[in-house]
């Protein structure tokens, strides 16, 4: 099951969520408040992400590869967990001194999602959204790799 765990464990380190929306704000967040409001985005749709990921592996064994369809199933399902997160943090007024690494991160993740969707079995070479989850930690997110 090494592959279904490495599937599962990205599922888990996609999970988006939070507040979808214009840009309301007229003046930034302090870095330590957009820190935590977007970890927060993260971590509430961890669920989400799970869930997915059982749904779509429900009959892979521990020491089998979910098929073709399966992932195919599991790209579907997080493709709007992913987006939702997109959406959540570009919705917020990040501080300026972040701007350029939450753009960053923002085009790197929705580069790797529309990648992963255009070819789900990308999802069986590790973590296909790598370079988000890079980007994530270079802004200090703990709960969002």
């Amino acid at each position: 099951m090494t592959v279904t765990v490495g599937v599962v464990a990205v599922a888990g380190g996609l999970a988006f969520g939070g507040v979808v929306g214009a840009r309301v704000a007229t003046k930034p967040m302090s870095e330590k408040q957009w820190r935590k409001t977007t970890n927060r985005i993260c971590r509430q749709t961890e669920a989400l992400a799970g869930e997915a990921s059982n749904q779509a592996f429900a009959g892979v064994g521990p020491d089998e590869q979910p098929s073709i369809e399966q992932l195919a199933a599991w790209v579907a399902l997080i493709e709007p967990v992913v987006q939702q997160r997109i959406d959540s943090i570009d919705a917020l007024k990040e501080p300026t001194a972040l701007k350029k690494k939450v753009n960053k991160l923002l085009k790197t993740t929705q580069s790797e999602l529309a990648a992963l969707v255009a070819d789900p079995s990308r999802g069986l070479e590790g973590n296909p959204l790598s370079g988000a989850a890079l980007a994530s930690k270079k802004l200090g997110l703990k709960d969002c790799a």
